[in-house]
């Protein structure tokens, strides 16, 4: 519902407004003329009743007394919990939003201290109310893909997943989330499946007030699923007054069965380790069985296939980049309009092909499909940076902040990219807030200290490099913090023990700290090395600033004109 501009005549306080919506929505004055009903009977019974059987006055007295302290407990029952098929159930929207004895909590505005704009969207994760806790892959999928159709908006501002699903399962205050997202206005709602029946509640929220914009409760069979996405992704453009350029996106059909699988695919993709890739892969591989003209379980295997090849070792590069790419040219020939489709092709032209033109055009697709998708304009940073295009990747990563400011990769990339460009205490800024959202994160470490060591204080590097949680980074960290501190012998050791452990995982990290070293040979061994494995870190070798030595050597310009890469020496 959308309050009328004249709302302020009526001489209520927005607050005192909310608060007479918020007691309708939750049943509360029915609940209450229900109880005073039934109250009244029961007093009226109860004086009969005494009169009967000669009771004494006290008696009645003491039953009305009861009836009228039982009134205030009903009504802060009926505020907080409504009852479902499932039984008594906590409120969704309860403690989101809330008016205290002072008003309503003040509004969390972005990091620049500018309002969101008012086209501006975060979906939170849909409530599981199904009496299946394992059901939950199905409300998380739909809020997901409800997340995406709005992403296809170029006039809507959309919060990034990774962002909005920080805040699953935590009672926060709706205003907060939305100043933490730097959004205006949120969705979030409540997924009840069984078997082919599904209720699906939803509810647009102006997180400014805590007016409810639109709210629609769906009871539908799993094959009108998509009909209900369509309907409510409508209903937030009405809502908010989207003046679209284009149509309105539309949910992509399958059969139940293959979405229910679809959606299980995403559901574990998101997890990302190795057990949860396999799941993955097989509910993939069992929704394309179903349907195998679905593009996006296409577009979902190719991810998975990519992940498993680069983090988990499941396939050789060369079988792992053949199998993702076969799936994601699958998906792009059924649907030229899938935008994380597009996404994941560059990624795959970027790390693997070296084919620079084509990761770029197709990230260009993604964006213009998608404008608010943080993977593609993750994918536009990573672009930039391979080419040299440093300012252009810094901007890139801090739009990506700005869709997703909870996600990692954001400040990661950051930081390298300042790094790269010099700018050593601004891209250690950026990995401390990476380190503040993901403490474990390996690598990051790894980065700081490499910000150190170019400051020139090896000992900091060293003690940086030390607290890196995994061994790759952690021993190059220590390889070219020792040798810095000119402990030449300790030096060689771990470096020798690194060959060791990484010679086929690590080829460019060799080559980065021969380079460091200034043993310019060893380091050019050792890119050759990485070019013939394929080694996915060549896509960041412009700028790296430990490469310095290898500048002035005719072979630099040789390898990068091998890799089609333009020269630069800064």
């Amino acid at each position: 519902m959308i309050v009328p501009t004249n709302a302020g005549q009526t001489g209520l306080m927005p607050s005192m407004l909310h608060f007479f919506q918020e007691l309708k929505r939750r049943h509360v004055i029915r609940v209450a003329a229900i109880y005073v009903a039934v109250g009244w009977v029961l007093a009226e019974v109860a004086g009969f009743a005494a009169d009967t059987f000669g009771a004494p006055d006290w008696v009645v007295q003491m039953f009305t007394i009861l009836i009228l302290l039982g009134f205030p407990l009903v009504l802060i029952g009926a505020w907080a919990f409504e009852i479902t098929p499932d039984g008594l159930k906590r409120d969704v929207a309860k403690g989101k939003f809330s008016a205290g004895a002072n008003g309503p909590p003040p509004f969390e505005q972005s990091a620049n201290h500018e309002p969101p704009s008012s086209q501006s969207i975060a979906v939170l994760p849909f409530v599981n109310m199904s009496s299946d806790p394992e059901q939950e892959y199905f409300s998380d999928g739909l809020s997901e893909e409800l997340l995406n159709m709005l992403a296809q908006i170029p006039e809507l501002h959309v919060a990034a997943r990774t962002s909005s699903f920080s805040f699953k399962g935590k009672d926060e205050d709706i205003r907060s989330v939305a100043g933490k997202l730097s959004v205006a206005n949120i969705l979030e709602g409540s997924v009840r499946k069984a078997g082919d029946q599904v209720r699906v509640t939803a509810q647009l929220i102006k997180a400014g007030d805590g007016y409810h914009l639109w709210s629609e409760t769906f009871d539908r069979t799993l094959e009108d699923i998509f009909s209900v996405q369509d309907e409510i992704a409508h209903a937030v453009v009405d809502a908010l007054k989207i003046s679209l350029l284009g149509e309105a996106p539309k949910a992509r059909e399958t059969s139940p069965e293959a979405y229910a699988l679809y959606l299980q695919g995403n559901y574990f993709l998101e997890r990302a380790d190795r057990e949860s890739m396999g799941k993955a892969h097989d509910a993939f591989e069992r929704a394309l069985e179903l349907d195998p003209e679905y593009a996006p379980a296409w577009s979902g295997l190719s991810y998975t296939v990519v992940w498993q090849t680069g983090y988990h070792g499941i396939y050789s590069i060369q079988e792992g980049v053949a199998r993702a790419r076969e799936a994601g040219e699958r998906a792009l020939a059924l649907d030229n309009t899938l935008a994380e489709a597009h996404a994941g092709m560059a990624s795959i032209k970027l790390l693997y092909d070296w084919d620079w033109a084509g990761a770029e055009a197709a990230t260009q697709r993604a964006l213009d499909l998608a404008p608010s998708d943080a993977q593609s304009v993750l994918q536009a940073g990573l672009v930039a940076m391979a080419l040299g295009r440093f300012d252009e990747a810094i901007a890139r990563f801090r739009q990506l902040i700005a869709l997703d400011p909870l996600r990692t990769s954001g400040y990661h990339y950051l930081g390298l990219t300042l790094s790269k460009h010099g700018r050593q205490d601004e891209a250690r800024e950026a990995f401390s807030k990476e380190l503040s959202l993901s403490p474990g994160r390996a690598g990051t470490h790894y980065l700081i200290a490499c910000t150190r060591l170019l400051e020139g204080d090896p000992q900091a590097a060293l003690d940086e490099a030390e607290l890196d949680p995994d061994r790759l980074w952690r021993e190059a960290g220590k390889a070219m913090a020792l040798f810095a501190l000119q402990r030449k012998a300790e030096a060689d050791e771990v470096l020798a023990q690194f060959i060791d452990s990484f010679q086929h995982d690590g080829a460019v990290q060799v080559a980065t700290i021969y380079g460091h070293r200034d043993e310019v040979d060893e380091a050019f061994h050792w890119l050759d090395k990485a070019y013939e494995e394929g080694d996915p870190g060549l896509s960041q070798i412009l700028g790296d600033q430990f490469l310095k030595s290898l500048f002035d050597d005719p072979r630099w310009p040789a390898f990068l004109e091998k890799m089609s890469l333009p020269e630069i020496t800064g």
